[in-house]
């Protein structure tokens, strides 16, 4: 993984416009992945998740308290008297957690039920905590495509995750023993395609524009990328989680929906606010990469 996605980015930057047009496949892309997830989860993973609510509260306190004010203390450091700027930095930690969370929890063999709960309810809580972040933080209002997000959420994640369920369950575990290790590939090869997609709608706008004062708001978003990790990562070691559950917790918190972001900032901010954004998209899956590996070291297979 430390290879597969920075070459992803750097794929969609150097192709750009000539993939731009495959950006209609990424739903897809992760119906596809979160079906596979969803075939190797029991229903009762779920009742585990909900009877145990303690590694929830860890990820809101992290995703809609903590980030945020360290996005908002980061980029006020750095970017003082730069609003524009410290709100796109603001904006970049109050979204909700990405899909691609749960492949890399998947990955490095976290909780999977944990992983999907997570999206789904930090998704349904941002029509409400990301406007009030915002407002609260960078002192300026948005609003959010509630029902559009929600439709997402549900074609992407909930639909396909219970469908794999549904089915895992008819075939009382067959399928996960069987079928779930030859589709695992796909997770990999489809989060590379999603990432280079995603990049080349950006790289038209990052190469045009680059100057030297890309570069310390490029530094500056892949130190707040990185430093979400240790920090969820320690807060759930102190809560007292286990190690799977960890796992869920550190990649839900520190990886975010930043095309979400991209769609508020191009509606509602100056195209200054949209570079943190735009360097977010462009880090994350990198930074992830080296933060995996630095937390949990090489996956190895034969643990689960």
């Amino acid at each position: 993984m430390p290879i597969l996605t920075p070459s992803g980015v750097i794929l969609g930057l150097i192709l750009g416009a000539l993939i731009t047009w495959m950006k209609p496949a990424v739903p897809y892309l992760f119906a596809a992945i979160t079906f596979i997830g969803g075939l190797g989860i029991s229903s009762n993973a779920f009742v585990t998740v909900i009877k145990r609510p303690k590694a929830i509260f860890i990820t809101l306190l992290s995703t809609v308290i903590i980030m945020p004010l360290v996005a908002w203390g980061m980029a006020n450091l750095f970017f003082p008297n730069q609003p524009e700027l410290i709100t796109g930095f603001i904006l970049l930690m109050s979204i909700p957690t990405a899909i691609t969370g749960y492949i890399w929890s998947s990955i490095y063999h976290g909780n999977d039920a944990l992983s999907i709960s997570l999206i789904i309810i930090t998704t349904c809580l941002a029509p409400i905590v990301t406007p009030l972040t915002v407002a609260v933080l960078a002192k300026t209002s948005i609003e959010i495509d509630t029902k559009g997000l929600m439709i997402s959420m549900l074609l992407m994640v909930v639909i396909p995750s219970l469908v794999g369920i549904l089915i895992n369950n008819m075939s009382k575990g067959k399928v996960t023993e069987h079928i779930v290790p030859s589709l695992k590939p796909f997770s990999k090869i489809g989060l590379f395609f999603i990432i280079a997609i995603n990049t080349s709608q950006v790289s038209e706008r990052l190469i045009a524009d680059a100057n030297w004062g890309y570069v310390p708001i490029a530094l500056s978003c892949a130190l707040l990328a990185a430093i979400g990790y240790p920090i969820a990562h320690f807060l759930g070691k102190a809560a007292g989680l286990s190690t799977e559950e960890q796992k869920s917790v550190t990649f839900a918190s520190a990886l975010r929906n930043i095309s979400s972001a991209m769609v508020l900032v191009i509606a509602y901010f100056p195209p200054q606010s949209a570079l943190p954004v735009i360097f977010g998209i462009v880090f994350q899956q990198t930074t992830c990469a080296f933060m995996a590996y630095a937390l949990y070291g090489r996956k190895n297979p034969a643990i689960k």
